[in-house]
């Protein structure tokens, strides 16, 4: 029996793939809108890869989990009454937390040492852990309901999820930096 067909892996990733391009653009869009702000603070567009990464990483991982869970039947399409399912968003919350608390005092550390004011630094540092736990509740929701939906269609999630996932956290991640910074005040 043939898992994989290769001409169902391109025919479910093909129309998926532009799209997801097209989704992105929108995190571009919304970067070079907000250009005079982060001009003020370059250190802003630095954030920007790993709020982005570690978003798409979270979400790769759980969406690859899910889509085995499904193909596997130890997780079905429904929110209910799923300890695996609620296992495996227990842990992407749980490495958000600590991935984005390491981040975040790297950027007060980059910021210390390239001659920022420790108030500052301190606000940069919060900025990009606020941006960070802001954007898990995107990461996990868009995740679970892309494995769900794509898998209830009869799409395979590998295909799917990933891909999508991180083009909606590219957008997210952005917009989630952008309130963030607002919000502390940077």
């Amino acid at each position: 029996m043939t898992v994989y067909s290769v001409r169902r892996i391109v025919l479910e990733s093909y129309p998926i793939l532009p799209a997801c391009a097209l989704i992105s653009l929108f995190a571009g869009y919304l970067l070079n809108i907000n250009v005079e702000k982060i001009e003020k603070v370059p250190l802003i567009l630095m954030m920007v890869p790993p709020i982005n990464g570690i978003g798409g990483n979270i979400g790769s991982i759980l969406g690859a989990r899910l889509a085995s869970a499904l193909h596997m039947g130890t997780v079905e399409p429904r929110l209910r009454g799923q300890r695996v399912l609620r296992g495996n968003i227990r842990a992407s919350v749980l490495m958000s937390i600590g991935i984005f608390s390491i981040i975040s005092a790297s950027f007060f550390f980059i910021a210390c040492v390239r001659g920022t004011a420790p108030v500052d630094s301190i606000r940069l540092m919060f900025a990009f852990f606020i941006a960070g736990m802001m954007s898990v509740p995107v990461i996990v929701l868009s995740t679970v309901a892309l494995a769900f939906v794509s898998f209830a269609r009869g799409l395979d999630p590998d295909n799917v999820v990933i891909p999508v996932v991180t083009s909606i956290i590219d957008v997210s991640g952005v917009t989630c930096l952008l309130i963030a910074i607002k919000i502390v005040g940077v």
